[in-house]
């Protein structure tokens, strides 16, 4: 770094260190060049000093200047001109005018139906401590308006972490290389989460065997030692069958369950037998002798670790799978090894005051309506809530693309007696139903700390360049909009760096010991302090759980109606209760070249990616006349998209594979693969079931027949 400074100063030139802020586990350190005559960036790198960047960045994140000096970015506020919907038309107006206009129809709405009657919506489009959350929080909070419940992600594996271990102790990356069985299970690490890789190829170096379990055939299977391909939603029985074998051969930890858990006896006795490996063979589709070695191979050493991700999570029985799988490692002992299960370590490293950050005391005793927001197309169009929603104000997320049945929620936000603004870096689907556009910034551009989820690394953003345009962060919309409002709380005149080192309080979350704003600000990063004898979990054998251990057993669920003891219930729609009408389950990972909505706008990236394609077997194709290429109509009940087979060999039958949340507009009948989805909840942590979907396909036989999106 040091060097590189000296070079860029001789040059004219500075390096600043950024993080990446978007949805994914790495948070990677970046380093920025900019020429200090223009006031551009030039270069992007990953920063050799950070531990998990160590140098490089993705293939997305490799583009981001293609993003920050985009074309086609908004710069500017707009109002819409003309009717919403797809094609909508804008025009260029000033920050005061579009201040005015929101101030005065959230004013208006307030006093005609009640703060309730104002929703809003954001999610992670940029995971900073202050651009997440924040002042939008406390705007809201302050107006009193409905609460948005965050669950399209991770709610479900987080429900049932709290449930099972309070979502402590995960398992850190850095480890790895010292373990000796390593699976990444329902992972595509490869394409989502790139700088696990090398940890994960200095632990098969070092003489570890690799597996994959996934469904589905992927960059990340293929890189495997072993890929075991269970049916969709059946994760769970494979969890408990290996269990069984482990028990039944005395492999399990005894000490370490009696002094760190409750229920394990019980657990034993009473719900294990229930999974023999025939049954586990007959609902997994896998093998018997394959559960049987999978067992035994995790079974044969403590030093394990399962990287698990978020999509196991989105299928309507992902809570209690995920709750069967966080139990593997307990029952081995494997903390003991520092091994165990990384589901996410977010919730961990992002461990604030939210007293502090979102300021919930400026609701002074009120306790507005919370609407899930999968299911903010089924109360945009509900007739009976009241107050109905009248305005929603949008920022971080792309609710016309993200959310289950798209098609509900742009019906509902196609409302002419719905007032919408939305702020974004680009010209999102969502944009098409705004009154008014208000222009985003770039993590270049803006000042937070990070932390990652899947490892235990923070970073510091420093501003690089100016803002481009007039586009402004987060924290300053909603301070421009709180003075509009008359919103005159000291809070809402608070710093980003006051804020920020209100937050790194190690009194509250142990990880921040020795973690400092100054530190950050001088290194770029900064390792949590996961060695903390306070930290809660094996650390200090005090678990954040109602009896404070492991509990195999959870009273809470109980209490819930729900089995207190891990168990499997098949999927409400999935391969083991398909239909003749619906045959074929559809599972939506993300893609190797897009974060979300995140990086759609950036040309290269959108012509590596080329096109929406549906994965299917061979036997799927045959079946249906169906070759390699041809597009075709993927459909249910519920919606359609249309898309371009790739016919893929080792794609289990039954199985769909379509790409995650592209943006609609550019698809042949203007919506994604989400259309198809329903807005049910998961057993758990009321969390979306985007992979407890069946639908059918077909040929396309005579493409102008197709029809664009119109919700009229």
């Amino acid at each position: 770094m040091e060097h590189a400074a000296r070079i860029a100063k001789s040059l004219d030139l500075k390096v600043v260190k950024a993080a990446c802020p978007h949805d994914c586990p790495d948070a990677c350190g970046m380093l920025v060049t900019v020429d200090m005559k223009s006031g551009r960036a030039v270069k992007v790198e990953g920063d050799p000093t950070h531990p998990i960047t160590r140098g490089y960045l993705c293939n997305k994140v490799n583009n981001y200047l293609d993003l920050v000096y985009s074309p086609k970015r908004v710069l500017y506020p707009h109002r819409r001109v003309g009717p919403k919907g797809p094609g909508a038309r804008f025009e260029r107006i000033s920050w005061d005018e579009a201040l005015d206009t929101v101030a005065a129809n959230l004013k208006r709405v307030v006093s005609d139906h009640g703060p309730e009657a104002v929703q809003p919506f954001n999610y992670s489009g940029t995971l900073g401590f202050i651009g997440f959350n924040g002042m939008g929080d406390r705007f809201f909070h302050q107006m009193g308006a409905a609460r948005l419940e965050r669950t399209i992600c991770s709610t479900v594996g987080g429900a049932a972490g709290q449930y099972t271990s309070g979502n402590a102790h995960e398992a850190d990356i850095e480890r790895l290389p010292e373990m000796k069985v390593v699976i990444l299970w329902a992972t595509n690490l490869v394409s989502t989460g790139v700088h696990a890789m090398p940890f994960v190829n200095e632990a098969r170096e070092n003489g570890a065997t690799i597996i994959a379990i996934d469904p589905r055939p992927t960059r990340t299977t293929a890189f495997a030692d072993w890929h075991v391909q269970p049916k969709p939603g059946t994760d769970g029985a494979l969890a408990l069958g290996m269990m069984k074998v482990i028990v039944d051969r005395g492999l399990h930890d005894v000490e370490f369950l009696r002094e760190q858990t409750v229920g394990w006896e019980e657990f034993f006795e009473k719900r294990l037998p229930d999974y023999p490996l025939d049954r586990v063979a007959a609902i997994t589709g896998l093998a018997a002798a394959d559960i049987e070695r999978l067992a035994l191979l995790y079974g044969s050493t403590k030093k394990s670790f399962i990287r698990l991700n978020y999509g196991i999570q989105r299928h309507d029985n992902g809570g209690m799978t995920t709750r069967c799988i966080k139990l593997l490692p307990v029952l081995m002992g494997a903390m003991k090894e520092n091994g165990g299960v990384c589901l996410g370590t977010g919730r961990e490293m992002r461990g604030v005051d939210m007293r502090k950050l979102t300021r919930p005391d400026l609701l002074a005793g009120r306790e507005p309506r919370t609407i899930n927001m999968i299911q903010i197309g089924r109360a945009l169009n509900d007739v009976n809530l009241s107050p109905p929603i009248k305005a929603m104000v949008v920022w971080n997320a792309d609710p016309a693309n993200c959310v289950p049945d798209t098609v509900s929620a742009r019906r509902g936000m196609l409302r002419d007696d719905l007032f919408v603004a939305v702020h974004d870096t680009f010209f999102t689907d969502s944009c098409d139903y705004a009154d008014i556009v208000l222009p985003a910034d770039t993590t270049l551009e803006r000042v937070d700390v990070l932390g990652g989820y899947g490892h235990f690394v923070y970073a510091y953003s420093e501003q690089a360049i100016e803002k481009q345009g007039e586009s402004v962060d987060n924290s300053e919309l909603f301070r421009r909009l709180a003075a509009r409002m008359g919103y005159d709380d000291e809070c809402f005149r608070q710093t980003d760096e006051s804020m920020l080192r209100e937050l790194l309080d190690p009194a509250f979350n142990p990880l921040f010991e020795g973690v400092t704003l100054d530190g950050l600000k001088q290194t770029g990063w900064a390792r949590a302090a996961t060695w903390s004898p306070t930290r809660p979990g094996y650390n200090s054998g005090k678990w954040p759980t109602p009896s404070g251990k492991i509990e195999i057993r959870s009273e809470t669920l109980g209490a819930l109606g729900l089995d207190p003891l891990p168990s499997y219930t098949p999927e409400k729609e999935g391969v083991n209760t398909a239909t003749e009408q619906y045959p074929l389950q559809v599972i939506s990972a993300a893609t190797h070249y897009f974060i979300g909505a995140s990086f759609q706008h950036v040309a290269r990236l959108q012509e590596m990616m080329s096109r929406q394609t549906f994965e299917l077997s061979p036997a799927d194709a045959e079946s249906r006349g169906i070759a390699d290429g041809e597009l075709c109509r993927l459909f249910n009940d519920r919606g359609e998209v249309f898309g371009h087979v790739r016919v893929a060999p080792g794609m289990l039958a039954g199985v769909v594979g379509a790409p995650k949340q592209l943006q609609g507009s550019r698809q042949l009948n203007g919506v994604n693969v989400n259309a198809l989805v329903g807005q049910d909840e998961a057993d758990m942590g009321r969390g979306p079931v985007f992979y407890s979907t069946l639908a059918q396909i077909e040929r396309v036989v005579d493409p102008s027949g197709i029809q664009h999106f119109n919700a009229a």
